[in-house]
């Protein structure tokens, strides 16, 4: 026969470990997926800014975040 002893301590200690491990999974995907999302809008900036020979605008760009954000709105990417 198995005997077995709930301890409640316990019990809500797992539960929050396993609730708290959950929520980094999740954070972690949302980061993930938020990376994904600006490494796509700069991929396309880039493209948009060989297209139109700016090469200039495109050095610019990798090194200036500020800038960066200026050609994402002017090229409608956002």
């Amino acid at each position: 026969m198995l005997l077995t002893t709930y301890d409640k301590d316990l019990y809500e200690k797992t539960l929050k470990e396993d609730a708290r491990e959950e929520g980094r999974a999740e954070g972690l995907m949302e980061g993930r997926a938020e990376i994904r999302a600006e490494l796509n809008e700069f991929k396309l900036l880039n493209k948009c800014l060989l297209k139109a020979k700016r090469y200039s605008d495109l050095e610019r760009a990798t090194e200036d975040i500020e800038y960066q954000k200026k050609l994402l709105k002017e090229f409608g990417i956002e």
